[in-house]
């Protein structure tokens, strides 16, 4: 049995009590049609807790979350096979989870992809707004720890209307990542004003999420060239 580490989000929920598992999106590989090591490691620890945890008995899903961020635009056109009107770009974070997932023995009946979010704040309000969880029993939220403090402190307050909790996915050495400060100062941002109960969430954390990172590739933009002159 894994020995998995828990981060405390709703004050005493315990691991036994949790029936759901959500997985927030951490990116695609260079060519948009795989994970990065780092969405990997969540997959691979989600599917171990869902199974150890014998979850699927008590009729609960995993929800593993985003499609892509707003910088990123790798990888072909691609449309999900049960809707093939709907095009995007490269093949979703939720939809490479949800592949990993069931290579791993889940279910596909239990995995339930969301591919519209865009960042972390939408990975939660897309999922929980969305209809993704089919009840308001607990949740383990699965990713790595300074990645999972910033989403039990600051995000799931805010956007989840159930009680939660983390699951640590182990990081070794220099492998370990690093949640910013900037990363901190967005999810705040986006979340200004939202509770649970917000009802325009899903459009006004949109709107905001895309709103800064418009900001933040104009400024790459700009960088680049004045690079290249100082060098």
């Amino acid at each position: 049995m894994t020995n998995f580490e828990i981060v405390e989000g709703s004050p005493g929920l315990r691991a036994d009590e949790v029936v759901h598992v959500f997985i927030p999106g951490r990116g695609r590989n260079s060519t948009g049609d795989g994970l990065t090591t780092s969405g990997a490691n969540r997959a691979e620890l989600a599917a171990k807790f869902y199974i150890e945890q014998a979850l699927e008995m008590r009729n609960g899903v995993i929800v593993p979350a985003g499609y892509k961020t707003p910088a990123e635009n790798n990888g072909a056109p691609w449309s999900p096979e049960d809707n093939p009107s709907e095009v995007f770009i490269g093949i979703p974070e939720a939809e490479l989870m949800r592949r990993y997932l069931i290579a791993r023995g889940i279910g596909a009946t239990t995995i339930r992809a969301e591919r519209y979010s865009i960042d972390t704040v939408t990975n939660f309000v897309y999922a929980e707004r969305g209809g993704y969880f089919p009840d308001d029993r607990p949740v383990a939220i699965v990713a790595q720890e300074e990645h999972l403090d910033r989403m039990l402190k600051i995000i799931a307050p805010r956007t989840l209307r159930r009680d939660y909790l983390g699951v640590v996915v182990p990081e070794t050495g220099p492998d370990k990542e690093h949640d910013s400060f900037l990363a901190r100062i967005f999810s705040r941002s986006a979340l200004l004003g939202i509770t649970p109960e917000t009802e325009n969430a899903v459009e006004t954390t949109t709107r905001r999420v895309n709103g800064m990172w418009t900001g933040v590739n104009f400024t790459r933009r700009v960088a680049r060239p004045i690079s290249s002159i100082n060098k």
